[in-house]
């Protein structure tokens, strides 16, 4: 009588997961897993848990341009038609993401079909990857084994760009744990929380940031220069050495002496552009005539937020200038929520963004590579929202985080 052969796959221990590092993290899976999307890769492991062992391992596979309307039919599937970002709903944009070498799409099969997608989006100038998009179609979300399905994922673009992208982050969603758990078992560690500054099925919604960095980042690319920080940013600073182990700081009190005749000068030269593309983002460009500043930040209306800021200025003036704009900007668009990212070296600029009513709530190492010193700076994340903050589900860690911000978010 002829007895079927029982398949032995890799058994991973728990234990060993939540990896330190991205090195850590390809130490676990890159020999356990064959990295080739181009042809299907298979999830041929398991893990020491009962966690998703019931679930449906899928396929993995690399999208291709003709993939481009099965990721928008999730997209729209998945929210309801809902989904802000719409975009990902537009076939022909996802087929141009999809040959541009900054962007993937991964694609989870069972049987032939495609069930779901992950995206990541790369950005080589600065070193740095974007990992999100993570969908399921409906009927599979209790099915599938999306723990397995973000560890393949995770080590194939890890694996695949380990000498160019030095840093990950990524934007877990808090009307539920899930996407959090399933980042931080990959080794991704909160940094920063986003109180009202997603729209998810209709409902405004938190996000909290997180990150993974390739072990050399943190020991070689570093600038080892010493965060110089606002008493509003300490405590995201401490809460990051505390994963860390970034150092020394200094703390200071800036006292902020405007010069008010050259803020006035200033105001007269100040200029603005607005460029709207057919998605209805708004692309707002300000700048100083004469000077090399600029303040330049991204609209989405259909949430109300303003995010993707980015500026650079000669003089606390000039920023004075750009942020009474920004204000300005905000009031104007029922804004209820914003953001930017601002050297941990430059305490007056933390300074007049905290007196403008902005709050640090998240510590980022490594967060802008400065190209000219070879070298990633750390930033802090200072934001401002609008509205009780509605019930987010966190992790101890998060959770932590959060209160250390004394953000009060609603039962």
């Amino acid at each position: 009588m002829l007895t079927q052969d029982v398949i032995q796959y890799p058994i991973i221990p728990y234990k060993k997961l939540k990896p330190n590092s991205v090195d850590e993290f390809l130490e676990i899976f890159e020999d356990i897993l064959d990295l080739d999307l181009e042809h299907g890769m298979e999830l041929d492991f398991l893990i020491d848990t009962k966690l998703g062992s019931d679930k449906i391992s899928p396929t993995l596979v690399l999208a291709k341009p003709k993939d481009a309307k099965v990721i928008a039919s999730i997209c729209k599937e998945v929210y309801d038609g809902t989904y802000p970002y719409k975009e990902i709903e537009d076939e022909r944009m996802v087929k141009k993401m999809i040959e541009s070498p900054d962007n993937h799409f991964i694609l989870f099969e069972i049987d032939g079909e495609v069930v779901g997608c992950f995206r990541c989006a790369l950005d080589f100038e600065h070193k740095k990857g974007y990992s999100g998009g993570f969908m399921v179609k409906k009927k599979f979300q209790q099915v599938l084994d999306v723990t397995k399905s973000i560890i393949g994922s995770y080590a194939w673009m890890w694996k695949t760009y380990q000498k160019e992208i030095l840093m990950w982050y990524c934007e877990n969603r808090t009307a539920h744990a899930a996407s959090q758990y399933i980042t931080s078992v990959c080794g991704i560690n909160t940094v920063a929380f986003f109180p009202n500054k997603d729209v998810f099925y209709n409902q405004v919604e938190s996000d909290v940031m997180g990150v993974i960095y390739c072990e050399k980042t943190l020991t070689k690319y570093r600038d080892r220069k010493m965060p110089v920080l606002i008493s509003n940013a300490l405590d995201n600073f401490l809460y990051c050495d505390n994963l860390y182990k970034l150092g020394s700081f200094q703390l200071a009190t800036p006292d902020l002496c405007l010069n008010y005749n050259k803020i006035f000068e200033l105001q007269k030269v100040f200029r603005k552009d607005l460029i709207t593309d057919k998605y209805g983002y708004e692309y707002h460009q300000s700048f100083i005539k004469g000077t090399k500043s600029y303040f330049n930040f991204l609209h989405t209306p259909q949430i109300q937020n303003f995010e993707k800021t980015k500026y650079h200025v000669d003089s606390l003036e000039e920023l004075y200038v750009f942020l009474e704009e920004f204000l300005k900007s905000m009031k104007e668009n029922a804004i209820r929520y914003s953001e930017v990212f601002v050297s941990a070296f430059s305490p007056e600029h933390q300074q007049l963004f905290f007196e403008f009513g902005f709050r640090a709530r998240g510590y980022v190492p490594c967060w802008n590579y400065n190209k000219s010193e070879n070298k990633f700076e750390d930033y802090v994340v200072f934001n401002y929202y609008e509205g009780e903050v509605s019930q987010a589900e966190l992790l101890p860690k998060g959770q932590e985080l959060v209160d250390m911000l004394s953000v009060q978010i609603n039962p």
